[in-house]
């Protein structure tokens, strides 16, 4: 039986088709209907031409569903020609055949055509897995086509954040908390990363003993969700107890510049 759902993906072709070639994307898209946890030698960080990767299964994040191979291959044309496809034609004791197509091709609004095919063969089991992989691959888009909203924001935050755990291993406190504040400025827009930042202030705060600093970061913690729901959300603000949590500050124009619209 075979699956085959399509979608379109904000984001450059060449944005997705890099993507789709790293294992921290799987997780994010996959996530929370399914978790996958590396158990081989060879280090599941990106899929390569030829790559075998076991991976155990778990459905909702916590229940066992099985160890599945990912078995890999990239079919690229020749001179940068489109469509370009990512295979997992992978297996399990379960399911025999998981043979899985991504094709990625720009179109003409500057977005990416996406297409999931997969063809499954697994017994008097196949129905079953067919209807999961029909929810499956369908939650995977959705969670792509949110990605997408926020992908060069993760990435500015993810640098800000290795500047962060940088300067706190080497003692500077002062550059720690910018990068955090940063961060901080990046983050706001979206409320999962906004929690997440808050978060990360809060144990950073803990850890120095500023509890005047601690007061402040479970605040904001509490207004995060009012703000993205009434919309007022102060551009620039650093996120520190030193700030008004109301006040808006400048951007640095490298926090905005080439930012994808994911700052104003």
């Amino acid at each position: 039986m075979k699956v085959d759902i399509s979608t379109r993906i904000d984001l450059p072709a060449e944005t997705v088709w890099a993507e789709v070639q790293t294992a921290a994307l799987l997780m994010h898209i996959a996530w929370p209907l399914m978790r996958f946890v590396p158990v081989g030698k060879e280090p599941l960080d990106a899929f390569k031409a030829g790559g075998r990767y076991p991976v155990k299964l778990r459905l909702f994040g916590v229940l066992p569903f099985g160890t599945q191979w990912i078995v890999t291959s990239l079919h690229e044309p020749e001179n940068g020609k489109w469509p370009k496809r990512l295979r997992d034609d992978g297996h399990s004791a379960m399911i025999r055949k998981w043979d899985h197509w991504i094709t990625i091709a720009p179109n003409p609004d500057g977005g990416t055509d996406y297409r999931d095919e997969v063809e499954i063969s697994a017994g008097v089991l196949t129905p079953f897995i067919w209807t999961f992989a029909q929810l499956f691959y369908r939650h995977r888009q959705r969670r792509w086509r949110g990605l997408a909203r926020t992908l060069h924001a993760r990435r500015l935050i993810a640098q800000e954040m290795a500047a962060f755990k940088k300067s706190r291993t080497a003692g500077d406190i002062a550059s720690a908390w910018h990068a955090l504040e940063r961060a901080h400025i990046v983050s706001q827009l979206f409320l999962g990363l906004h929690i997440a930042n808050h978060r990360t202030m809060l144990g950073f705060a803990v850890a120095q003993r500023d509890w005047r600093e601690v007061r402040g970061q479970i605040l904001r913690l509490a207004l995060a969700p009012i703000g993205t729901l009434t919309g007022r959300i102060p551009l620039g603000n650093t996120g520190r107890s030193n700030v008004s949590v109301f006040q808006t500050l400048p951007i640095p124009d490298d926090l905005r510049d080439g930012n994808e619209g994911a700052l104003p």
